[in-house]
């Protein structure tokens, strides 16, 4: 892409350079829908440049995913804020930028991992469910 906006403001602390981050992946889309319906369902959030659903080589029938790049990234951050998780014919969808790991959306750095945020397991060779030392 070209150097654009160079380091910008604070807005963008903590997120890729502007242009990096404007190709979003787009799960869980009903089987009907077509590169025009995903171009629609995102349209709102600004200028898309590309937009495609991906499809079976043989049988050409939906693979139920696609992609829609933006113009810029705070088009695409806030489709992500409005439409990750939004339920659409029954499918949840699931929007993110393309390669970020579902548990971060956004691809933004910083914070616990995902699994800090919830109960995990203890790690083996723990306390004994008794709770205390053997006798």
């Amino acid at each position: 892409r070209d150097g654009g906006s160079g380091g910008g403001g604070g807005g963008g602390r903590g997120l890729p350079p502007e242009g990096a981050d404007t190709n979003l992946y787009v799960g869980g889309l009903p089987p009907h829908t077509d590169d025009q319906a995903l171009r629609r369902m995102f349209a709102d959030f600004g200028e898309i440049t590309h937009c495609n659903v991906i499809k079976d080589k043989i049988t050409g029938v939906s693979r139920n995913f696609g992609f829609v790049n933006f113009v810029h990234s705070s088009m695409a951050q806030e489709a992500i804020r409005v439409m990750n998780g939004r339920n659409i014919e029954g499918k949840t969808l699931q929007v993110r930028i393309k390669g970020a790991p579902a548990s971060n959306p956004m691809n933004q750095s910083g914070g616990p991992p995902p699994w800090a945020q919830g109960s995990r397991p203890p790690p083996s060779g723990g306390p004994s469910p008794s709770g205390g030392p053997p006798p």
